[in-house]
């Protein structure tokens, strides 16, 4: 009996959603890598920070929506290995050139019914890296700089606004990622902070 009413519940909440698709594109706080000195080892991030990708959205009973996006990002840093001897000869470096995809899913929930609407919402972030060179993996092997995931899955959580105009909605959007896993070791950012703005019909 329950389960037949949780069926039905769950049959009418689907029947009544409304799906809205769009873009999102923003401006990250930090580069996805920091710069530091481990040992003998140095990164120099170098990435452009900015992050674009399209939005999808269901619009659920009780204040109630799911997000769920595909956001690139540039992904651009320098390694380089000091050697030992002697002190004239050039740290061994390489050019890590690749692209994060970032595809978060989230459970928002929106304040009131006016043309301007806050949120909160959280939710996971599934993380990869691609593009990598086979230098960028093979370089270092273990310990500061060495490639140890290229896939994370990772809490995220936002606060925005929406704005209903004719014809569109416009959203704005902090939305903070703790990665789970760093990408080479020692060296990701793994605290993202992003202001996001998105355009949706």
């Amino acid at each position: 009996m329950i389960r037949t009413l949780f069926l039905a519940l769950l049959g009418s909440g689907l029947a009544s959603a409304q799906i809205s698709y769009g873009v999102i594109g923003g401006a990250p706080f930090s580069d996805v890598s920091k710069s530091s000195v481990i040992g003998a080892v140095r990164s120099i991030p170098k990435s452009n920070n900015f992050t674009v990708g399209p939005a999808f959205q269901v619009a659920l009973p009780l204040h109630l929506r799911i997000e769920v996006d595909a956001l690139f990002r540039p992904y651009d840093l320098d390694l380089e290995v000091a050697t030992t001897s002697p002190a004239s000869i050039r740290p061994l470096s390489v050019a890590v050139r690749g692209q994060q995809w970032r595809f978060p899913a989230m459970l928002q929930y929106r304040f009131g019914s006016s043309k301007i609407q806050p949120y909160l919402g959280a939710g996971v972030s599934v993380g990869h890296l691609s593009g990598l060179g086979s230098a960028a993996k093979t370089l270092i092997s273990s310990g500061p700089g060495a490639l140890e995931h290229e896939t994370d899955a990772s809490p995220v959580i936002g606060a925005g606004v929406d704005l209903k105009i004719p014809f569109i909605r416009v959203s704005g959007e902090f939305r903070y990622t703790r990665q789970s896993v760093s990408n080479f070791a020692n060296f990701s950012n793994l605290n993202q902070t992003e202001f996001l703005l998105g355009l949706h019909f």
